[in-house]
């Protein structure tokens, strides 16, 4: 037997996927990653989602260790086959399989002088500033290398003494450093061949670009010489007097809840019937094998409380059906984090009623997408999906990349914190997708259709339904 029993159902997700199957988890299992980052909090994401991955052995250099026990003892009790530890700077192990280096333009030049000298090892980089930042995976040192020199020879000229308002950089370092952990994983089990180019994400204005390695200077000095005019006192005290709605907890809604408990928003309301079980573990972050057993909504308050002890949690442990619909009139904003069609519509159709913002996202395999719905302003769920008896395929059924639903989700909270503080450019009137394979990010335009029965030019919906599929309809998270 490849793997024993218990991570058989712990990987389940990943191991029904043929790109990795139980020869390649346990390759995962007996893997090294050495991760740099700047502090344990803009860390925290990525470390959760390596672990929950199945990377056997963790290592972790960081310029601020505050809280790293905390973060170990959560490690242990997410998966206990993983090995987590702290290393110095300059230290190097030899038989790691990759590294990971997320942080500021002056970061990065710091941590790659200090490991100049070091053999090279397959490096996935991600540098960031606030909302925005670029990345790139290197499994050839000659391109590694061509990278380093063109970075020092723009970055040099000027330090960056931008200082940065926390969740503007944080949620960035959240996106981009889970997306991070895919590209290890990638380069780890060889799923891909890796692309020269850079990949640019602006979250704030929802701008993606290619970028070549001779064209980083442009990039490297507006990240220096940009300052975001944006209040950020007000932002604050929005967001503490805001009120979201998660309908999910699991792959999906533990990411985005995980992201709004750091930005303060105010009341968070967590809907899930379910209760943790071992499988759910490869990719929900907010649950541990402690808690297996313990209802969905319950585990994740135990866990968010911790990151914000003064926000409001509310808790549902209800499936999200017509019965209960209303509870949306309560929130500003409504996220869906759902593992079914019939539950997309009915979300969907109790924010068109009830006037409220819902920001869908789904994930399956290797693919996200991610889109916000404007009740009244632009489409809705139905007119991107109009056939609910779409026979679609499940997680359960395909697999999922554990942290493909993290990227998703928080993408869905920097969505709710650019609404909350009307600021930037959201989703709506577009559709984000996310192919993890071939390292692309593509942001389309979409119409709202006149003929939608829900919000088209000749409504026949004038209440909500209720629906019920096979589980062959099943779809993503």
């Amino acid at each position: 037997m490849i793997l024993a029993k218990e991570q058989i159902s712990r990987y389940l997700r990943h191991i029904i996927m043929p790109e990795i199957s139980g020869p390649g988890q346990k390759k995962l299992l007996e893997s090294i990653v050495l991760v740099y980052g700047e502090s344990m909090k803009e860390l925290s994401p990525m470390i959760y989602y390596l672990a929950a991955s199945g990377i056997g052995k963790i290592y972790c250099s960081l310029d601020d260790e505050n809280n790293f026990d905390d973060l170990l003892e959560n490690i242990h009790d997410l998966n206990n086959d993983i090995e987590i530890c702290l290393i110095d700077s300059e230290h190097l192990v030899e038989e790691a399989n990759f590294k990971i280096i997320l942080g500021s333009d002056d970061f990065f030049s710091e941590k790659i002088s200090i490991m100049k000298d070091k053999a090279f090892i397959p490096t996935v980089v991600a540098i960031t500033t606030e909302w925005k930042g670029f990345f790139q995976s290197f499994d050839e040192e000659k391109i590694y290398n061509q990278f380093i020199s063109m970075f020092q020879k723009f970055n040099k000229t000027k330090k960056n003494d931008i200082k940065h308002n926390s969740y503007g950089k944080l949620i960035t370092d959240f996106i981009l450093g889970t997306i991070c952990v895919v590209e290890g994983i990638k380069l780890c089990l060889k799923l891909d061949d890796v692309l020269n180019d850079l990949l640019y994400f602006d979250i704030l204005t929802m701008e993606v670009n290619n970028i070549r390695l001779d064209k980083i200077d442009m990039y490297i000095r507006d990240n220096k010489d940009e300052r975001i005019d944006i209040d950020y006192n007000d932002i604050n005290e929005k967001l503490s007097k805001s009120k979201v709605l998660i309908i999910g907890t699991g792959g999906l809604g533990s990411p985005a809840a995980f992201a709004l408990a750091y930005a303060g928003v105010g009341t968070i309301g967590l809907v899930d019937s379910d209760v943790v079980e071992i499988s759910n573990l490869n990719r929900q972050i907010l649950h541990s094998a402690s808690r297996i057993g313990m209802p969905k909504v319950e585990s994740a308050k135990l866990f968010l409380n911790a990151i914000n002890p003064y926000i409001n949690i509310n808790t549902y442990n209800i499936d999200f059906n017509k019965e209960v619909s209303d509870m949306v009139n309560d929130y500003d904003i409504v996220i869906s984090a759902v593992d079914n069609i019939q539950t997309r519509y009915l979300i969907n159709d109790a924010c068109y009623f009830a006037k409220k913002i819902d920001i869908e996202a789904g994930v399956l395999r290797f693919h996200g997408t991610n889109t916000t719905i404007v009740p009244d302003k632009g489409h809705c769920y139905r007119c991107l999906t109009p056939d609910i008896s779409t026979n679609g395929l499940s997680c359960a059924e395909t697999g999922v990349l554990g942290p493909i639903p993290g990227i998703m989700g928080f993408i869905q909270a920097a969505e709710a914190i650019k609404l909350i503080g009307d600021i930037g450019v959201t989703l709506k009137d577009k559709i984000l997708m996310y192919d993890a394979l071939d390292r692309d990010i593509t942001i389309i335009n979409v119409d709202k259709n006149p003929e939608c029965p829900l919000c088209g030019e000749h409504p026949t919906i004038d209440e909500i339904k209720e629906y019920r599929l096979s589980c062959n309809d099943n779809v993503l998270d």
